[in-house]
């Protein structure tokens, strides 16, 4: 590797190898091969921490936690997620915010926490700055929906599961599409909203339909459907072709469901006998695991196919013993509802906090000016917006601050970060430059007008950083810099241009610094 490669590896084309890693870290996030994505997520983590990015290091954990927290769990991935936030904010990185409140959003939401859940969900989808991918957005409104369900927000819910459902449609992901109904047609189906419940049930077949490899996965939710329809015969056909053994994996509240709801398609097509035994295996679930919803409904399906055997003394002790465990239920449910309010305010509260966040998405949180993320993701629209508006060239500038190591080392990192944020103010005074970003410790980018003087742009920057003064650290103390530019020409990229305002940089440190190449 020559001298020029070291240089241009610290500037541009470490910017380029950085967008590499961050677009294979976006694919990660949205793989449904959730072991795979653990594992590749650590990867990334790794080369990111080599790379000095410890931004997309931490992007990377938090991908890595949120796939094992949905396979073989993660204890400890909320307070690590709450610890990674805490720095982002710190930060003014509103895409890893973003991430960290989408991983506690569904820590909270397998702990049973609906309306943390919703609010955490709710934020990190107002933090998405639109350059996600749409499976990413996808998801979170996924995970928000289900949250505000589950906290009896339902109007609310059923709205963002619509946004899900047309990102979903679009991607053309089937996978998806089922989940998403399948949240909001139970939820409809347990607040008795048909209307809805048919809605989705409708997009949950067409789903299936689509890709038939989703019904065993999907029965139970098909059979309730059917059920809910006064369809039993249809529900014991989906549950035969799903399969009535389940895998020794499968959780036990989903086994006696399905239990239960092979009992009531027994019950609605007449088998009374065959219905009873299937609530016998399902009583058998519900001992074990100390199921108590589950047991209640049990509870309620036995008085019922005891009233169909004419056994009605049976029926009423069943129903009798069915509505003490009903009570229980209403209790908590009275005590949800005020959980339900604090969810409504506290979500709305998130939005106007996620809006204050989202303003400092793009800020360097010392000198105020725009941050490498800007870079990322906005320079190609600017770029872009150079090569198709008028006649006028644009471009832009590296400027790196001579031997700024020797004002750290000589006075100290919080003198540094006063001459950084000096430099900074200054660049943004002088005529010409549209915008400035701070790209690295003592790299910043100008963005010049399109009718900028190039040669004048660089006499302000140098001279400006020539003249100024820091009597507070030491009356001796100058700075000087070396400056890279580079032309927009057509069909040019923005990483082509980072690349030729890097070696110019290079150029002019080479050739005694102080100076500026290639205006």
């Amino acid at each position: 590797m020559t001298n020029d490669d070291v240089v241009i590896e610290g500037g541009s084309l470490r910017l380029a190898q950085e967008r590499d890693l961050i677009t294979l870290l976006e694919a990660v996030e949205i793989s449904t091969d959730l072991p795979r994505a653990a594992a590749d997520a650590t990867e990334i983590r790794t080369v990111a921490e080599d790379l000095g990015r410890l931004d997309v290091a931490f992007w990377a954990e938090v991908t890595g936690l949120d796939a094992l927290a949905r396979t073989e769990g993660a204890p400890g991935a909320r307070t690590r997620g709450q610890e990674i936030l805490d720095w982002a904010r710190e930060q003014g990185d509103g895409r890893l915010a973003s991430r960290c409140h989408a991983l506690i959003a569904m820590m909270d939401l397998l702990a049973g926490h609906s309306g943390a859940g919703a609010e955490q969900a709710t934020i990190a989808v107002s933090l998405l700055d639109g350059a996600e991918l749409p499976r990413l957005r996808a998801k979170l409104l996924t995970r928000q929906a289900l949250g505000l369900l589950g906290a009896g927000l339902l109007q609310h819910g059923f709205d963002v599961s619509r946004q899900a459902l047309t990102l979903a449609d679009q991607l053309a992901d089937h996978e998806l599409l089922a989940q998403i109904a399948s949240n909001a047609f139970h939820a409809a189906l347990d607040e008795a909203m048909p209307d809805e419940a048919r809605f989705w049930m409708r997009r949950l077949e067409a789903a299936i339909a689509a890709s038939p490899d989703l019904e065993p996965e999907l029965g139970d939710v098909l059979a309730r459907g059917h059920l809910a329809d006064h369809r039993p015969w249809d529900a014991l056909d989906v549950l035969e072709r799903s399969g009535e053994g389940d895998p020794a994996n499968t959780q036990p509240e989903t086994r006696a469901i399905r239990m239960l709801l092979l009992a009531t398609a027994h019950h609605g097509v007449g088998d009374l006998a065959a219905a009873r035994s299937a609530l016998d295996g399902a009583d058998r679930i519900t001992a074990r695991h100390a199921l108590e919803e589950v047991a209640s409904l049990i509870l309620e399906e036995r008085a019922a196919v005891a009233a169909s055997g004419a056994d009605f003394r049976l029926a009423y002790e069943l129903h009798r013993q069915f509505h003490q465990a009903a009570r229980a239920r209403w209790i908590e449910a009275r005590r949800s509802q005020v959980d339900h309010l604090f969810a409504e305010q506290n979500v709305t509260e998130a939005l106007a906090r996620a809006e204050q966040a989202e303003a400092a998405v793009a800020v360097d949180p010392l000198t105020k000016v725009r941050n490498r993320r800007w870079v990322e993701d906005s320079l190609p629209d600017v770029v872009r917006a150079w090569q198709t508006d008028g006649p006028l060239a644009g471009s832009l500038a590296i400027l790196d601050l001579d031997h700024f190591k020797q004002v750290n080392d000589r006075f100290g990192h919080p003198a540094g970060d006063d001459v950084l944020v000096a430099v900074a103010s200054c660049l943004q005074g002088c005529p010409g430059v549209r915008h400035v970003a701070r790209i690295g410790g003592e790299e910043f980018l100008l963005v010049l007008q399109r009718d900028a003087d190039r040669e004048r742009v660089a006499e302000c920057v140098l001279s400006a950083i020539r003249e100024l003064r820091w009597p507070h650290i030491h009356d001796g103390l100058r700075l000087t810099a070396s400056v890279g530019f580079a032309v927009c020409e057509p069909g040019t990229t923005a990483a082509a241009l980072l690349r030729e305002a890097d070696r110019h940089l290079y150029q002019a440190k080479h050739a005694g610094r102080d100076r500026a190449v290639g205006s």
